[in-house]
C-alpha cells in the first residue's frame, strides 16, 4: 500500500489532519494534503493514485471549487479516480459531481471515515 499516493484537498485543517492520520498511520498510504484546489492541480505531476476533494473549498482564498478540481484532474490526469467528500448531501450537488467525473461521492456524516476507508480499499487495488 505504501506505494499508493492519495491527495486530500480540504479547506478545513481538522479534516485534513484526520484524513492524513487515518490513511498514513492506520493504512500506510502515502498522502499529500492541500487546503486549496490550485495547489492540488499544481502538484498533479507527482502522479497521485487517487484524489479526494471537498465539494466546497470556501475557507481559503482559492478560486477553485471542488468541482473545478475534479474537472482539472479529469482533464490533466484522466485515469486518476476522484472522490468527493462533502457535507453537502443535496441531490443536485451529487449529480453535478458525478457528471464532472467523480467515482464516488461520500457525505461527511457520522460514518464518513468508515465509508471512505471502504471506498479507497475498493478503488486503489484497481489503480495501475
Amino acid at each position: 500500500m505504501e506505494d499508493k499516493l492519495i491527495f486530500f484537498v480540504d479547506d478545513e485543517p481538522m479534516f485534513i489532519n484526520l484524513l492524513e492520520y487515518t490513511f498514513k498511520c492506520r493504512d500506510g498510504y502515502t498522502t499529500k494534503a492541500f487546503n486549496n484546489g490550485e495547489e492540488c492541480v499544481k502538484h498533479l505531476d507527482l502522479n497521485p493514485d487517487l484524489v479526494v476533494v471537498d465539494f466546497f473549498l470556501e475557507n481559503t482564498h482559492s478560486e477553485m471549487s471542488g468541482l473545478d478540481v475534479v474537472r482539472e484532474v479529469r482533464r490533466i490526469k484522466p485515469t486518476v479516480p476522484v472522490i468527493i467528500l462533502s457535507g453537502n448531501n443535496e441531490e443536485n450537488a451529487i449529480t453535478a459531481a458525478k457528471e464532472a467525473g467523480v467515482i464516488e461521492y461520500i457525505v461527511k456524516d457520522g460514518y464518513f471515515i468508515d465509508n471512505l476507508i471502504e471506498c479507497i480499499a475498493r478503488i486503489l487495488p484497481a489503480v495501475k
